[in-house]
């Protein structure tokens, strides 16, 4: 009973997981207000095609819109590098082929493929996470169950990418699917295969499959030094941590990540003004909702980024602005988000990341079980996740991540209070296609006993990625 109370409040909003997402086991001690979601529950992920392993000098850049594709890993890039520089992209040479596409070149089908511009890759995670907990490591996921193995990605990408180099009109498209996994049970929104998220005695089936990213794009190479305009479903511009598990540091991901925007539905454009200046904008039907009339709205999106191209440091500033108010009776979250990432490259080896950001809804209400309901009116969450990653070498890198969340109605956790998590873990590349990743967490929150009577948790594990 408690679990379902727990997964009730967690899935409130999208960017979060839905009722019935933790597994059964002893739960906190304290039960939370909780409403039960009539329709299911929401959240959604980030991003676009994959490359390069995870071991170099440098985090992922902060890009006006989180690629998420594998190119990115934290340890890849410069953080000076801009979406669409045309040099940049020329000096990085063609996509790095795994399993998959080398056992089909030089096929027909291969052949085909190649002719038409389009790519098929993925990769699959699977790992396991030691916890002081014996049920569920909730609200921490999305490696959520304690003491377990999980399939976390079987991650496929069809895409017939953009080259911005050229300065001429394109086209291309992309789709992203988990296929299956249970970060899927985080990344199915409302009013796309959410039936996933209650066919389980009530609750989200352990292995469900998502189409986590549709959307065509042109590039347009005529507005600013060039702009790229995307409309489907795409993950969201906001914050540094991805979904895809090749471009994101730990399995074991942040609070700032679970429970802020994952996808958006709509469109969105990225415009290039200068060789320092990017400038994202769009409309979209809401934060982690589909085609689903009940939970639509009109939302803006836009994003802001400063990269000096020959610079050390980039700044992003985020946003998603709707009509900010719980919808009680689909029992889904609707916020305004408001974050920054900052990026700083301390040495050829070593870079800083700053994660920071604040969102705010009006008219939450608990479900009270009876009938009626306990109002509470206006809410907000914030944070700051801080990153130290370092390049040992070009095969191993190690990141160290300190992080602060306040709840402070408990409205996005279950939980009112101060969260603190401290998270260190390795990425080990052996052979090309294989990253290999412990880590260890620490989480703490100083009001509630949250895990199980206990208001301290510890975690550790390994997680693999295969790609292919």
């Amino acid at each position: 009973m408690l679990t379902s109370l727990l997964l009730t409040t967690a899935i409130t909003s999208a960017g979060q997981p839905p009722a019935g997402y933790y597994p059964p086991g002893v739960l906190p001690t304290r039960p939370v207000p909780v409403q039960m979601a009539p329709r299911g529950a929401y959240q959604v992920v980030q991003q676009t095609p994959p490359g390069t392993l995870p071991m170099t000098a440098q985090p992922a850049p902060m890009p006006t819109t989180q690629k998420g594709d594998g190119k990115d890993f934290p340890g890849t890039e410069s953080p000076t590098e801009q979406p669409q520089d045309k040099e940049a992209e020329e000096d990085k040479g063609p996509p790095q082929k795994y399993l998959f596409e080398r056992t089909i070149e030089g096929t027909r089908f291969g052949e085909i493929l190649n002719n038409r511009g389009i790519r098929i890759y993925g990769w699959t995670e699977l790992g396991y996470n030691a916890s002081t907990a014996s049920g569920s490591n909730a609200p921490v996921f999305e490696n959520d169950r304690a003491n377990e193995f999980q399939l976390n990605q079987n991650y496929v990408v069809l895409e017939k990418a953009i080259d911005s180099s050229k300065d001429e009109f394109q086209w291309g498209w992309r789709t992203d699917w988990i296929l299956p996994g249970t970060d899927a049970r985080t990344t199915v929104v409302r009013g796309l295969w959410d039936v996933q998220l209650r066919n389980n005695n009530g609750g989200p089936q352990l292995y469900p499959i998502d189409l986590f990213q549709a959307y065509g794009e042109v590039y347009l190479p005529g507005i600013g030094q060039g702009t790229t305009v995307r409309l489907g479903r795409f993950a969201t511009h906001c914050g540094y941590e991805l979904v895809q598990a090749v471009d994101t540091p730990f399995v074991s991901r942040s609070y700032m990540f679970q429970y802020n925007p994952f996808t958006h539905t709509g469109v969105w454009a990225l415009t290039k003004l200068s060789d320092d200046w990017t400038v994202g904008y769009g409309l979209a039907t809401g934060t982690d909702t589909f085609l689903d009339a009940p939970t639509n709205r009109p939302t803006f999106l836009g994003n802001i980024k400063w990269a000096p191209k020959d610079g050390d440091t980039s700044i992003a500033f985020s946003t998603v602005v709707t009509n900010p108010n719980f919808i009680p009776s689909e029992n889904f979250q609707l916020y305004n988000f408001y974050g920054f990432v900052v990026t700083h490259k301390v040495s050829e080896k070593l870079t800083y990341v700053l994660d920071t950001a604040y969102s705010h809804m009006g008219n939450f209400s608990t479900d009270n079980g009876d009938g009626t309901r306990n109002q509470v009116g206006f809410v907000n969450w914030y944070g700051a996740a801080n990153y130290l990653i370092y390049a040992h070498t070009d095969t191993l890198a190690s990141t160290l991540r300190a992080e602060v969340f306040e709840d402070a109605q408990g409205a996005r956790t279950g939980f009112k209070g101060l969260y603190t998590e401290l998270t260190y873990g390795v990425a080990w590349k052996p052979c090309p296609g294989l990253i290999c990743r412990p880590y260890a967490r620490y989480d703490n929150n100083n009001r509630t006993q949250v895990w199980e009577g206990s208001q301290n948790l510890f975690t550790g594990g390994l997680d693999v990625i295969l790609r292919w």
